[in-house]
């Protein structure tokens, strides 16, 4: 558990912020390695996974592993309304900040790039590297949807605003139930699963507290401070209802459409209305069977009967939500939609190594 303590002062400095598509790249990578919350990532990691290549997996790994430190981007750039200013500050940053921060990952054994080990030491060369990889992993994974994450986040952020207004900080802090619960003058997180520092009481000690949701966070809050810093960042969860998480990773347009772009080889191969079926399910992830049926335009049953045989050849996934059944693509499903079915499993790239759920590990291999 994290507990979280706050003066009157404190109270008084604390402040919503979205921290821009800098932050969100960096905690999608981090969210691309986990297998947690299907219903709601699913069908975007099936689909981004295979996408993130090059040197993409490398920094996957080194920026944020589930079973390591997660490097702090947020607190060292700050909010950035764009990549490109988020880049251009991580690369006028001073040498001594850089190399505190990516000596995060010293000694976690992961396995990475030869090339990263410049981030230690701050070599320009390396942070440039970063920044570069960064801009890959962010137009394949992040920007498709940026015009609905934003919208999404600034509507987190209105919410909040309005919770301030009518009840001060308290009714904010409140509001978190119940991935933090508000005991003044103390937040706790229960679940707190520390991803850097094991971390019991933590005092702000005069610095602000930035609440900074973002879509990509899960299952609880994350603490991001420094020796150095001059605020606190709690970064959030502001995705936590598989209905919005359809909306959110709808494909953008130009997108398949499952009566006029089926691939004319998935369609041979499985049949034209399993074929739909399929495509439905890849740009709509975690739909049920009823917004299947309807998109497809075929019966209920027939959809879930269609949805059945896809699963059973592990095209699909099934997940339940409360009362739901969800379909989402496996990353099987979205190789075979995408033509790339000469990626190959085992460990590739420069340095090897195994990524924990090998979405993006395997994508490492093709190089």
């Amino acid at each position: 558990m994290l507990r979280l303590h706050f003066t009157v002062e404190d109270l008084a400095r604390v402040r919503v912020e979205v921290l821009g598509p800098l932050a969100e790249t960096s905690l999608g990578l981090w969210n691309l390695q986990r297998r947690d919350a299907r219903g709601l990532f699913g069908g975007w990691r099936a689909r981004t996974g295979p996408l993130v290549t090059g040197d993409g997996p490398h920094v996957a790994r080194f920026l944020g592993s589930p079973g390591g430190g997660l490097v702090d981007l947020f607190t060292l750039v700050g909010a950035a309304g764009c990549l490109g200013e988020g880049l251009e500050r991580l690369a006028g940053a001073p040498a001594d900040r850089l190399s505190e921060e990516f000596a995060v990952c010293a000694g976690t054994g992961r396995v990475r790039a030869r090339w990263l080990a410049g981030l230690a030491v701050a070599d320009r060369r390396s942070v440039g590297r970063l920044a570069h990889a960064l801009t890959d992993c962010h137009r394949v994974a992040v920007a498709p949807y940026w015009g609905s994450i934003r919208h999404h986040l600034e509507g987190e952020v209105t919410r909040q605003g309005r919770l301030m207004a009518g009840g001060g900080v308290a009714a904010l802090l409140d509001g978190m139930r119940p991935m933090a619960v508000w005991k003044p003058p103390v937040l706790e997180v229960p679940d707190y699963r520390p991803i850097i520092h094991p971390v019991t009481d933590y005092h702000l000690e005069g610095r602000p507290l930035v609440l900074a949701p973002s879509v990509f966070c899960g299952p609880v809050p994350q603490l991001f401070s420094g020796p150095r810093t001059d605020s606190v960042v709690m970064v959030y969860p502001a995705l936590r209802d598989p209905v919005d998480a359809a909306a959110l990773w709808a494909p953008p347009a130009g997108a398949r459409r499952a009566g006029a772009a089926v691939p004319p080889a998935v369609a041979a191969l499985l049949g034209r209305t399993r074929a739909i079926v399929l495509c439905v399910i890849a740009d709509h992830p975690a739909c049920t069977t009823t917004q299947l049926s309807r998109r497809a335009g075929i019966s209920p049953a027939s959809a879930s009967e269609h949805a059945a045989t896809l699963r059973g050849a592990g095209l699909t996934s099934l997940t339940r939500e409360r009362k739901n059944a969800l379909h989402s693509l496996t990353r099987l499903g979205a190789v075979l939609l995408d033509g790339t079915g000469n990626s190959a499993d085992g460990e590739g790239g420069e340095g090897g190594g195994h990524c924990e759920t090998g979405v993006i590990g395997r994508a490492a291999s093709r190089r």
